[in-house]
């Protein structure tokens, strides 16, 4: 599964539209859990949508916005709103935290 990059812009939008269910991760380009994590991704099947929210950009407050400490965070949301979310663990976020984290919602 290719996963999406987009911008703190492109999540604003996403969330105005009040797009259904999806998670998005935020992460960065330097970060190695967060290569690892899109590695997993790719090699995976998902049954939900899954974006990534890259915050490298300096002008980009969204990881401010949604108060992201480490990285990859993974943001649950629905119809707009945030249910839930993942921060990574001593070893990252892995693919079975981005399932639990969908788990807690169905």
């Amino acid at each position: 599964m290719n996963v999406e990059k987009i911008n703190g812009q492109q999540l604003k939008d996403m969330l105005a539209k009040r797009m259904g269910q999806f998670v998005a991760i935020f992460s960065t380009s330097w970060c190695g859990y967060c290569r690892a994590l899109k590695k997993e991704i790719e090699a995976a099947t998902l049954d939900f949508t899954t974006v990534e929210v890259d915050i490298s950009d300096e002008s980009d407050s969204s990881w401010e916005r949604f108060e992201i400490n480490l990285v990859p965070t993974a943001l649950l949301f629905e119809n707009g709103k945030e249910v839930a979310r993942k921060p990574p663990m001593s070893d990252g976020l892995r693919l079975k935290d981005l399932r639990e984290l969908v788990g807690m919602r169905s």
